[in-house]
């Protein structure tokens, strides 16, 4: 007899899943459960008479908005889809069912291997030195993507507001205070960032479709496709370097570990930006005030900074990261 697992294998929501319509009269089968920082994630095989179908589960951290949540990223998955265009049309889940009770949200399953860990196998001090090559390749494949994701969904240009900015900054920054940063560089990161904003106040900025969390966890690739998940936090207008900073300021968190390779996050960076850019310029005041608050953002949002950030620390990192981010005045 098979022992239930919590998350593993939840015989009462694979019930409740074939219950529904579009599943009834078939079978699921537990694959295997995936990496997720804020949900539970699980891949199934669905077997029915016509077809066989690989799913994801997702299931929130059950709280008072997992609901809202779930409800939200539904939505935005068909609109996302709607907007999106023949290029595109594989690249993403296909929404298939919602159960907002339960906080849980079905998805065809989109091909590949997770981008983080394929750093983690390839970019790492012992290998990275002899995969740079091949994996900004990967990178330039997943700035193109980017690319033309902004392209298909390209909005108007917007006012760049520093008071808007420097408030999301603001509430990053309270937030990773709470996992170990100190508040005498909290202040010196929003001093500086109020003082290097101040002239790109009002500057138009393009502007487009934002995925929301454009981190290597959520973009997957094979062979010669890239696939992206996860679109709670997309939003149809916002500028364009929203997801290009989250994406960059990942890559400089991973710097700041011993266990990664700066050559090859190098290599990273250079081969995104080279398939984002396709030859156009790209204004440098906009990407480091965006990739700043990036790399805020991720803190705020992750494991408490003791001993996750030995030997370099992030009391080393960020000032030397906000030296180089602002060390010439905007214009």
């Amino acid at each position: 007899m098979r022992q239930r697992c919590d998350f593993t294998e939840n015989w009462e929501l694979e019930r409740e899943i074939l219950a529904q319509p579009a599943f009834s009269g078939g079978t699921l089968k537990f694959v295997r459960r995936l990496s997720a920082n804020h949900s539970q994630l699980s891949e199934y095989t669905f077997q029915s008479a016509n077809e066989t179908k690989f799913l994801v589960v997702k299931q929130q951290t059950f709280g008072p908005k997992s609901e809202d949540v779930t409800l939200l990223e539904f939505a935005n998955l068909n609109r996302v889809r709607s907007l999106l265009g023949p290029a595109l049309a594989g690249s993403v889940p296909v929404p298939l069912l919602i159960l907002p009770e339960k906080a849980t949200l079905v998805t065809t399953r989109v091909p590949g291997v997770s981008l983080s860990l394929i750093l983690k196998r390839c970019g790492n001090r012992f290998v990275g030195p002899f995969r740079s090559s091949a994996l900004a390749e990967i990178a330039q494949r997943v700035g193109a993507w980017l690319r033309v994701f902004q392209k298909t969904t390209q909005k108007p240009p917007l006012p760049f507001s520093r008071d808007s900015y420097l408030a999301a900054l603001k509430m990053w920054l309270s937030e990773a205070q709470t996992k170990g940063l100190e508040s005498q560089l909290a202040g010196e990161i929003l001093r500086r960032l109020s003082d290097y904003t101040a002239p790109l106040n009002g500057r138009l900025i393009s502007a487009s479709g934002k995925h929301g969390d454009f981190i290597p966890q959520n973009i997957l690739v094979e062979d010669t496709s890239t696939a992206v998940v996860d679109f709670e936090g997309f939003a149809e207008h916002e500028p364009i370097y929203d997801d290009v900073g989250m994406f960059l300021g990942y890559l400089f968190i991973l710097r700041a570990r011993a266990f990664y390779s700066g050559r090859s996050l190098d290599a990273v960076r250079n081969g995104f930006l080279r398939g984002f850019l396709a030859g156009d310029e790209i204004d440098e005041g906009f990407l480091n005030i965006y990739t700043l608050k990036s790399v805020v953002r991720i803190i705020a949002d992750g494991p408490p900074l003791t001993g996750n950030w030995n030997p370099v620390g992030a009391a080393h990192f960020l000032p030397r990261l906000l030296k180089d981010l602002t060390s010439g005045r905007a214009s």
